[in-house]
């Protein structure tokens, strides 16, 4: 399954603004001080947000246009220096596939991520 994850973190009183706005709730909260798996503590809070999720690569991509696309409509940005966001895609590869997944992405998916100050990180799995 192809997934994509959105990460927000950084100051707390930046991160319940985006919050209030978010089209669905986080998944996954932390605060800061909090342990990570790691045994280390969280410098800062943060969520992880499911955007999308779906087998087909174009789906999926259909699914995080459709999401961003809200979030932009209710005025949510995350350019701020108080947060930090970072939209990460998973791509799953089955083992025999002669063909490999990808993402095509547009100019104007590009521009839309830079507008709302999202990072972007890809993975193959």
């Amino acid at each position: 399954m192809n997934i994509a994850t959105l990460k927000v973190h950084g100051d707390a009183e930046g991160l319940a603004d985006i919050r209030d706005g978010l089209p669905t709730e986080p998944d996954h909260t932390w605060t800061k001080g909090d342990p990570r798996p790691d045994g280390r503590v969280r410098i800062d809070s943060g969520f992880y947000l499911g955007v999308a999720t779906h087998q087909d690569p174009d789906v999926l991509l259909r699914q995080i246009r459709s999401y961003l696309a809200e979030c932009s409509a209710r005025g949510i940005h995350f350019e701020r220096s108080d947060v930090a966001a970072e939209l990460r895609i998973a791509i799953s590869h089955t083992d025999g596939e002669t063909v490999v997944p990808s993402l095509d992405f547009e100019l104007a998916d590009l521009r839309l991520l830079v507008d709302m100050g999202i990072s972007l990180s890809i993975a193959t799995q």
